[in-house]
């Protein structure tokens, strides 16, 4: 388009393509630039080596179509600064190359397919072989491998059926097939291909019929063996039960209702105050994994109390119902009757045997609610710690917040860190001598709330004072003008009363307008003219 629109190096440009002579370039000067243009991209591209039949085919422009097809080998990375149609085209040519390269690598792939397939069909159309020896070592791994499965088949049968009568089991020996599981020795010697296996299967079946010889004898002596323990423990508890009398099991009932009782109780109370010390949400990491330690250790504390709580229950029933039984009385003398009869009548009343089902719906009436509310407390406690942690922290995040962001803390600040001034301390002095009673250590919610009121109590005190300085400088202020007046009007020769009557008409009047008027009337009374104040006594006498 350049070259047909170009006009001659001689013609003058005519005057409709004034406004285009920047851009209209001779044949030659386009021509230069062309090459110009051709080399800058050539710089960015990697060619093939020189063909040596052809060394000056790829110096030639790769856009000549006497250039080959696979003459550009890659392309140089594009720097950042070529862009617009030239960028453009280095990244199209870069994916031409990326795809011939693909279209290269298939077309291989391909070749090496046929010609596998051709391979393979010319070793099928030529004639097979025939080779005695290698035919004769294949039957004989085909034997070997049929008398191994015939091994493997004998033996799944054995385990099948054993199987099967261990299912048959009572359930309190389920696992009893574990004991007839074949050893590893054995396994791996039934599954490696050996020569002399033949000669092993009756040694491997005469292992194998011992192991379950031996399972069920085991078998039969833990059955006898559970059978005894069933026996002994019913006796125990016929015997007990014959033995005990109801009085007995009442108070055994009533001592453990008490023991439960307490226990309940302190365990309430600990775990009360664990759930405090949990509801702490501003816990350092070093201090959480200290609280979960010692919390793990007295969880283990608590298990094993109760551990022993259940020993000692259970040594306490023991001891009730042996000191409960009937004892054999031997005779006693005449004389000792009268000694007897006393001791009878000095002796407390016994106490009466109360019904196991009175002990219950007691139990039940008073002390399940009594245990229901005592846990609805301790989760209402809970509860509220976590709340008031919540707040805590609230409170905490606002203070610092506003700490950071106020000018009074800094302006004043508590007076045992950095005291302000003599009165600052002795409130402070004061403050303290009121406050003896309190703790050492306070919460950081009072420190910085007091913090606050400090300072808010110190800035009012600051205004005061500064308002009243203002004041007093105000006042004196004051003074002087009156001074200065009074001085003016002595020099003028004016009548104090005069002065006095227009300051209590002034008084008088509460309107702007009347104001107004009466200064205008006192205007008008007075002579006109800068001297009309003077009287012309000035600095002589009468």
């Amino acid at each position: 388009m350049e070259d047909r629109f170009a006009p001659p190096s001689s013609e003058p440009i005519p005057e409709f393509a004034a406004p285009l002579a920047p851009y209209l370039k001779s044949r030659q000067e386009a021509f230069r630039i062309r090459q110009a243009l051709t080399a800058y991209v050539r710089s960015h591209i990697i060619f093939a080596e020189n063909d040596p039949d052809n060394p000056e085919l790829n110096a030639n422009s790769h856009l000549t179509l006497s250039v080959p097809h696979d003459a550009i080998v890659g392309v140089k990375p594009i720097p950042p600064e070529i862009t617009g149609l030239r960028r453009q085209y280095l990244e199209a040519l870069q994916a031409n190359i990326a795809a011939r390269r693909e279209y290269q690598a298939v077309v291989e792939k391909q070749n090496a397919y046929e010609s596998q397939q051709q391979q393979q069909q010319q070793k099928a159309t030529e004639a097979p072989q025939c080779d005695p020896s290698q035919d004769l070592s294949e039957y004989v791994n085909l034997l070997r491998e049929r008398r191994q499965l015939a091994k493997l088949q004998v033996f799944q049968r054995y385990s099948q059926e054993l199987r099967e009568r261990n299912r048959r089991r009572a359930e309190s020996f389920k696992d009893s097939h574990k004991q007839l599981g074949v050893p590893p020795e054995l396994l791996e010697e039934i599954t490696q291909p050996s020569s002399n296996a033949g000669d092993r299967v009756e040694e491997l079946m005469h292992r194998l019929e011992k192991a379950v010889i031996q399972a069920k004898a085991q078998f039969d002596r833990e059955k006898e063996l559970l059978e005894e323990l069933k026996a002994q423990v019913n006796l125990d508890e016929n015997s007990l039960s014959s033995n005990i009398t109801p009085a007995v099991r009442t108070a055994a009932l009533q001592q453990t209702r008490d023991e439960l009782i307490h226990w309940v109780e302190e365990k309430l109370v600990s775990a009360g105050s664990h759930e405090d010390s949990g509801s702490r949400l501003d816990l350092a990491p070093e201090d959480l994994e200290e609280s979960t330690r010692l919390f793990e250790e007295q969880k283990a504390e608590v298990a094993q109390q109760y551990a022993e709580y259940v020993e000692a229950r259970k040594a306490l029933l023991d001891a009730a119902s042996r000191a409960c039984q009937p004892l054999a009385v031997p005779s006693v003398s005449l004389s000792n009757c009268s000694t007897t009869i006393t001791q009878k009548n000095d002796a407390p009343p016994e106490p009466q045997s109360l019904n196991p089902m009175d002990v219950l719906s007691y139990t039940e009436k008073n002390l399940l609610p009594l245990s229901k509310s005592q846990r609805a407390l301790a989760l209402q406690k809970f509860y509220l710690s976590g709340l008031l942690g919540k707040e805590r922290a609230t409170s905490l995040r606002m203070f610092h917040r506003l700490r950071d962001e106020s000018h009074l803390l800094p302006e004043f600040p508590m007076p045992a860190d950095q005291p302000r001034s003599s009165r600052a301390a002795a409130t402070a002095s004061l403050r303290h001598a009121t406050n003896f009673a309190e703790p050492t250590k306070k919460d950081e919610v009072i420190s910085l709330a007091e913090a606050w009121a400090f300072a808010s109590d110190e800035a009012g005190v600051s205004e005061y004072e500064h308002v009243e300085q203002k004041l007093a400088e105000g006042n004196e202020s004051v003074q002087n003008a009156k001074q200065e007046l009074e001085a003016v009007a002595r020099m003028l020769n004016q009548n104090d009363e005069s002065i006095m009557g227009d300051d209590r008409k002034e008084k008088q009047d509460h309107g702007r307008v009347t104001r107004s008027r009466t200064k205008l009337e006192q205007r008008e009374a007075q002579p006109n003219g800068p001297w009309a104040g003077l009287k012309g006594t000035i600095g002589i006498g009468e």
